[in-house]
């Protein structure tokens, strides 16, 4: 606080809530082979990574391959945190992002079918058919198209980060982004 009572913004940046330093402490600890901070940190992580790998890559099994891979290396990964660059949980997602899309270029994913699948199917209600339209247009983009459209408009990355990501240039990111975007209002134009 400043001598007017008032909170300076320097010393607001400076400022490491205990949650922050609950988390940092995990980590160190995770990174020293502790089991009960490894699991706090899978327990408070693991749905957002799963989450951001299987909106890549469409499949369960896959999704949960990419966030068994990711915290079985994560005492090791845990070198390369910097937390003054961002909050683990979003680094995290983006080391889940890398690792689906690494999946995605190695290996031609196989299709499952799983009960959740099976069930959306079946649904009857309208958003489970607007939800089914909408990812079967998905699947009709080029594998190139989808996954910048996935980064941007669902995981929310900047253009930069996409490019970064995808070893891209930020043009070509932006470029697929655009034709995807065409291509969905074409596919969906009778939905929507």
């Amino acid at each position: 606080m400043t001598a007017s009572g008032k909170h300076s913004p320097r010393a607001g940046r400076l400022a490491v809530t205990s949650e922050e330093f609950d988390e940092r402490e995990r980590v160190e600890q995770t990174m020293r082979g502790d089991e009960a901070a490894f699991a706090a940190l899978y327990h408070r992580h693991a749905a957002a990574a799963y989450t951001a790998a299987y909106r890549l890559l469409g499949n369960t099994a896959d999704a949960e391959d990419v966030v068994q891979e990711l915290f079985l290396a994560l005492p090791k990964t845990l070198a390369g945190y910097d937390p003054a660059r961002g909050a683990l949980g979003a680094w995290l997602r983006r080391v889940a992002v890398r690792l689906a899309l690494m999946r995605m270029r190695s290996v031609r994913r196989r299709r499952e079918t799983d009960a959740g699948s099976v069930a959306t199917l079946l649904a009857r209600d309208d958003a489970a058919l607007e939800r089914l339209s909408i990812e079967t247009a998905l699947a009709q983009l080029s594998e190139e198209q989808r996954t910048v459209f996935l980064l941007k408009e669902v995981e929310g990355y900047e253009h930069r980060e996409i490019a970064a990501l995808l070893d891209i240039s930020v043009a070509n990111s932006e470029i697929r982004l655009f034709r995807a975007r065409q291509a969905l209002r074409a596919l969906l134009g009778g939905t929507r």
